[in-house]
């Protein structure tokens, strides 16, 4: 019984112990894997989708044109000029600003809306540690508030006159008084809010224009930074619900991927055994002599009936494989592995035993 059982074991297939353990983990993934899908495909019964959605856009449109006002002077025979040229700060006396404004929109709403035009006069001081804002001031020009109108109309036409005389007077005059130089500014800007609504959502929505002319110095730079339209939407998140059956074909695909699997697993459990290495010089000794010896073995339980004491030694295994070929007699083998290894050949001739010891 214990020589066939030897015999199975050794039928198996000898892995490394690390293929066998990766192999043992890819089966459990795919087991895993293929569980998992094959349930979501029997209990799948919709699908979720979340799309945002443009359900409203809105427009700001913006025009400004000025003309430069000049005081009378002996240089200058034109009382007013356009944009675009060189003007001496000291000759301006006002500004006419025409600006207009248009609120339109996707979709037909109700606007809600105010709006003011301000002139603000900013001065900053420069030095080698930084920029400071020394002087900040704002006059509202103009305000408007509680206005409504349809999106589809709603326009903001006003023309107004801006004496810049004024504010370029009280820039040098603060220059001179702290003694300081400074960049200083005049921003005229109109500044528009709308609120409307679309659908459950508050629409909110703020435009500024951006025109600026130096103050205090020799030569009035003027700019005009205002954006000529914008455009922003709101956005409606959507979600849509699908419903869907059984794919038998993924079914299918899975449960055998499933099988495979499992019958992977299975194998590399019974079908394979670890490679063990014969590292010392005993096993390999007797291994060799198990091969070459083959034929001739007996292999035996015990030899509790030989009386090893009177039996007369010898020094190698082909003594006993002489002797055996000498009497035609077999070589019994008892192989003991506790509590130290050990494996005796014995060869009995004419009542007399020979005996040969592997330790």
């Amino acid at each position: 019984m214990q020589r066939k059982r030897r015999l199975q074991i050794s039928n198996r297939i000898k892995l490394s112990n690390t293929v066998r353990i990766t192999l043992v983990f890819l089966s459990i993934i795919i087991i895993a894997i293929s569980s998992g899908k094959l349930l979501k495909s029997l209990f799948a019964r919709k699908d979720v989708t979340t799309n945002n959605k443009v359900i409203y856009e809105y427009n700001n449109s913006f025009s400004e044109k000025t003309n430069i006002n000049l005081k009378d002077n002996d240089f200058i025979l034109e009382s007013e000029i356009t944009e675009g040229q060189t003007y001496l700060s000291d000759l301006i006396s006002s500004i006419d600003f025409n600006m207009n404004y248009k609120y339109t929109d996707s979709k037909s709403t109700d606007v809600t809306y105010k709006y003011r035009i301000e002139a603000t006069i900013k001065s900053v001081y420069s030095s080698n540690k930084g920029s400071y804002d020394v002087f900040n001031k704002t006059e509202v020009l103009k305000s408007e508030d509680n206005l409504k109108a349809n999106s589809k109309n709603l326009t903001i036409n006003e023309k107004l006159n801006v004496d810049y005389e004024k504010y370029h007077k009280i820039v040098k005059d603060f220059k001179q008084e702290m003694g300081i130089s400074t960049d200083s500014y005049l921003y005229i800007n109109l500044i528009v809010n709308t609120k409307t609504n679309v659908g459950k959502q508050e629409v909110e929505n703020e435009y500024s224009s951006n025109y600026s002319i130096t103050l205090g110095d020799k030569i009035a730079l003027i700019e005009d930074k205002s954006e000529a339209e914008t455009t922003n939407s709101v956005e409606e998140k959507t979600t849509a619900i699908q419903k869907l059956g059984i794919n038998i074909g993924k079914v299918i695909v899975n449960i055998f991927v499933l099988f495979f699997g499992i019958a992977l697993l299975r194998f590399v459990l019974t079908k394979t055994e670890e490679l063990k290495l014969i590292r010392n010089e005993y096993k390999l000794e007797l291994n060799r002599i198990l091969k070459s010896c083959e034929s001739k073995l007996v292999q035996i339980e015990d030899i509790k009936h030989i009386d090893i004491e009177h039996a007369t030694k010898v020094k190698d295994i082909y003594q006993l494989l002489r002797l055996s070929d000498e009497a035609l007699v077999p070589i019994y083998c008892y192989i003991k592995e506790e509590p130290v290894e050990e494996a005796y050949f014995i060869v009995t001739k004419y009542e007399k035993s020979y005996i040969y010891i592997l330790k």
